[in-house]
């Protein structure tokens, strides 16, 4: 009975080091993607000071475009597009995203834009696909006017210290983000990434370019939208999750007479209330990754070894007398030699 229990414990012990085998380098890797149901919470970044032009209507009904001082505070939200994911392979995010930056004392609307993209379930990034578009206003959102590529919103599980491709809209194309330093960031442990973007043109549709001219710039024919911005980015590495944003953005009208104009200086962070919303989402999934990950497969491993361990005493001990094997009785005489 000893060695039929000493095999089956035995057995159990290395079931359980298969399976923590399994946990910890098959499955829970497999896991490692972003779910299709996941509904981010809205982000917030703002500045208590900021320079950007506003378009206004006098009391008589006359259009105008002045550069004004305040507060700006810029809302970013995501709906999944379930069912749009749903006609892919699985392996991919569609999420409509929708943005506004309004002033924080008036809550007037600056500007708004509105998105659609195909993101990688893996590793964040953008991904071809046909219904993906961008546009600035009120307007349709057209599929196929703008090709995302490089990281937007996600960075992958197990992010990197190297450099990722990070989206810059105003550009309309993806620039390196640079890892800098290993960094303790709203009580979480981040990676510091950085991008700078140096001063160069911006593009800006001609009516746009044209209406700024003629208010800002009186008796110019012409000019451009310099821009350069910095940003940095608190990515917590094993869910890949935007921690902690900062965004100093600067561009300015430069017309062909004149001095040039200053039409978006503003420094943008993470509002507390976003601190908190994605400090806790990536608190979660650390730590649900450090227990699947590591822990529930050590606490395995180790109740496997030990198993193995009883087993084999067990198994070891069944070959006693008391087991049913005849020993050799020692207080019989041995037989005379025959002669």
């Amino acid at each position: 009975m000893r060695r039929i229990t000493g095999t089956a414990l035995f057995g159990l012990g290395i079931l359980c080091l298969l399976f923590a085998m399994a946990l910890a380098w098959v499955i829970v890797p497999s896991q490692r993607k972003v779910p299709l149901d996941l509904v981010p919470p809205d982000v917030v970044v703002e500045t208590a000071d900021a320079s950007f032009v506003q378009a206004k209507m006098l009391p008589n009904g006359t259009p105008q475009v002045v550069v004004e001082n305040a507060g700006l505070r810029s809302i970013t939200g995501i709906k999944p597009d379930f069912a749009a994911a749903a006609g892919l392979d699985g392996e991919t995010l569609v999420w409509n995203v929708y943005h506004s930056t309004r002033r924080a004392d008036t809550d007037e609307v600056i500007n708004s834009a509105e998105s659609r993209v195909a993101l990688d379930r893996s590793t964040g990034e953008a991904v071809p696909w046909e219904g993906q578009c961008h546009v600035e206003e009120k307007a349709p959102c057209v599929a196929g006017d703008v090709a995302f590529s490089g990281h937007l919103y996600l960075f992958p599980f197990g992010t990197e210290k190297k450099t990722y491709l990070y989206w810059d809209s105003t550009l309309g194309k993806a620039l390196p983000l640079e890892y800098q330093a290993e960094e303790e960031f709203n009580d979480l442990p981040t990676y510091r990434f950085q991008q700078v973007v140096p001063e160069q043109p911006a593009g800006m549709d001609a009516d746009s370019l044209s209406g700024l001219l003629s208010f800002l710039a009186p008796g110019a024919t012409s000019g451009t939208i310099s821009y350069r911005a910095t940003r940095t980015l608190w990515i917590e590495p094993q869910t890949g999750a935007i921690v902690g944003y900062r965004e100093q953005q600067h561009r300015e009208l430069v017309p062909d007479t004149g001095a040039r104009v200053v039409i978006f200086d503003a420094d943008l962070q993470y509002d507390q209330a976003t601190l908190d919303a994605v400090g806790d989402q990536a608190r979660d999934g650390r730590n649900q990754l450090n227990l699947l990950g590591f822990w529930v497969p050590i606490g395995l491993a180790a109740l496997g070894l030990l198993l193995i361990l009883v087993g084999l005493l067990l198994a070891a001990g069944g070959s006693s007398p008391r087991d049913g094997h005849p020993a050799a009785d020692t207080t019989r005489p041995l037989p005379a030699p025959v002669p």
